[in-house]
């Protein structure tokens, strides 16, 4: 293990969205072994265990202890998710902010009354610059904030604590059941709104590549029109001049100036491409990430829907999809992490470059 992961191991391992994502991948796992409780037990035969001496499924007692894992585990995600909803308010607003104020920028002015009449509100809000892809991340961040406020509210009923509680059992539970349709509206608004970003981003993706394909011919055309590189001439000498012979050195001064136009162009072509390539690294990693994510959401929805009745799995696929899902977004909290200690690693070496020179 080098130096940098271990360093980013660190940060996720105390940062508050990897401990949440571990407890959760471990709530899953829990989860899925007692549904299929005969998984693990399958593998002691490779690990050297008699076949004849292997139980084919849990005692009752092993089946209590993994229950109550399961429930500890998923009471502790919630420490960690206890205000969250401050935070999914504050983005939808932020994102909200942002949009308009790009779209002002961009010189595109709201829609005039009559054109709002018309079109109806809805409509009139899409038009007025916002976009399409930023009101579903601002929709669904919100129900994302009303998932998180539930789950807040009943908090102190989920710690199961005698005599002490503020909606009670049941009342809790219905609760915490209409933040789950929330959870679920907020996961399909996320779905969509990352489809329509990750096809926004494959047309800037083949713009950006017929760029680069109709740049990469003219360098190649320009460089070939150049030819082999010619060396400045030297001025012609005085006995030359005075007899009139410097009509050859004209000729080979202007040849060269033409190809020093020439490579000149080609060097600006050969910065605009670098500039591109970059440019479309940088895209194709933004698409990946997004469809990654949405690949994620459409898993998570099997939980709230499983929840509220909605989707028609059995408890043992939807702990086998949230294993999937919490491994992706658990990969995209490590990635972050990973930037960070980059980031922090480089401006170290910026402060000691000064003092060691």
């Amino acid at each position: 293990m080098s130096q940098n992961t271990f360093h980013q191991f660190i940060k996720f391992s105390t940062d508050a969205y990897g401990l949440e994502r571990t407890l959760r991948f471990l709530q899953s796992l829990t989860q899925l072994l007692l549904s299929y409780p005969s998984l693990p037990l399958a593998l002691l035969p490779f690990l050297g265990f008699p076949a004849e001496k292997i139980p084919r499924t849990l005692s009752p007692r092993k089946k209590l202890t993994l229950t109550e894992l399961k429930s500890r585990l998923s009471l502790g995600r919630r420490y960690f998710r206890l205000f969250r909803f401050l935070e999914s308010f504050s983005q939808a607003f932020d994102k909200y902010i942002e949009a308009s104020a790009k779209s002002k920028a961009e010189g595109k002015p709201p829609s005039s009354g009559a054109e709002k009449a018309k079109a109806g509100l809805a409509v009139g809000l899409l038009l007025g610059g916002v976009g399409i892809e930023k009101w579903l991340e601002i929709l669904s961040k919100s129900f994302n904030g009303v998932y998180y406020c539930a789950e807040t509210a009943t908090f102190v009923d989920e710690l199961k604590v005698d005599g002490l509680g503020v909606w009670g059992r049941e009342l809790a539970r219905k609760v915490m059941k209409e933040g789950n349709r929330m959870w679920f509206f907020a996961l399909i608004l996320a779905v969509l709104a990352g489809g329509w970003k990750v096809g926004r981003l494959g047309a800037e993706i083949a713009q950006t590549r017929r760029e680069v394909r109709h740049l990469e011919k003219e360098v190649r055309r320009e460089r070939g029109a150049a030819g082999p590189t010619l060396v400045k001439p030297p001025p012609p000498q005085m006995s030359s001049r005075s007899k009139g012979g410097h009509g050859g050195w004209e000729e080979q001064q202007q040849q060269w100036r033409e190809q020093e136009t020439r490579l000149g162009r080609v060097r600006v072509g050969e910065e605009r491409l670098e500039e591109l390539r970059t440019k479309l690294d940088k895209l194709l990693d933004t698409r990946y990430k997004a469809g990654r994510r949405a690949v994620a959401d459409v898993l998570d929805m099997a939980v709230p829907g499983k929840a509220v009745g909605w989707v028609p799995f059995s408890t043992g696929v939807v702990s086998a999809l949230m294993l999937a899902s919490t491994w992706l977004t658990g990969l995209e909290v490590w990635e972050k992490c990973g930037e960070s200690v980059a980031k922090s690693e480089a401006k170290g070496e910026a402060k000691a470059k000064p003092k060691s020179e």
